[in-house]
């Protein structure tokens, strides 16, 4: 005997809403409200206006992060031959961001990794002069307070590498894994009559 499980309406709203692609629309009058042209060498690959990249962005996040994301240009009959231009700069601008924000992740886990380590040896030192003075000072209320100060000291020397390794990486990798969406994104282009 098969037994058919049937989905409540929050599951099959969840389904729907994982399988289906995600359409981004942008309605422009001119291609510069796209694209921007460096004038900078050092930033030869930020081709995206900052205001259309903030619009792509903002919409992408809204959406869950396994959909397949296509971006949708509507431009002036006149714009058809920078289609080609259009789709490329895209691509080339969101690599980009992911590789920036894969580096930033990087350097935060070796900063994180390194601190940790600076850390822990800080810790382990304080705590050994602890004991060591603790043992040369006579039991009383002046050595208590001097033991947990240093202690404290030493744990406290963990919380920014902690703070690194458990929470602020992942800020890095998100960005990077919305970025990498949006670098394999379909854009197609569309010309309207005006």
């Amino acid at each position: 005997m098969q037994v058919i499980q049937k989905l409540t309406y929050l599951e099959e709203k969840i389904l729907e809403e994982t399988m289906k692609d995600v359409e981004i629309i942008l309605k422009l009058e001119d291609v510069d409200q796209i694209l921007t042209v460096p004038h900078n060498p050092f930033y030869k690959n930020r081709l995206l206006n900052s205001d259309a990249e903030e619009f792509i962005i903002e919409e992408a996040i809204k959406h869950r992060y396994r959909s397949a994301i296509n971006l949708k240009v509507y431009l002036p009959l006149d714009t058809l031959n920078r289609s080609q231009e259009i789709e490329a700069a895209i691509h080339q601008h969101f690599a980009y961001r992911k590789n920036k924000s894969l580096n930033q992740l990087r350097r935060t886990l070796q900063l994180g990794w390194r601190g940790l380590l600076i850390a822990i040896v800080f810790l382990s030192i304080l705590v050994s002069f602890t004991l060591f003075v603790i043992s040369q000072m006579p039991e009383g209320g002046l050595s208590i307070i001097f033991r947990e100060i240093l202690i404290i000291l030493g744990w406290v020397a963990l919380w920014r590498p902690a703070d690194l390794l458990l929470y602020e990486w992942r800020q890095f990798k998100r960005d990077a894994n919305l970025y990498e969406r949006l670098e394999h994104c379909k854009v197609e282009v569309i010309t309207v009559r005006e």
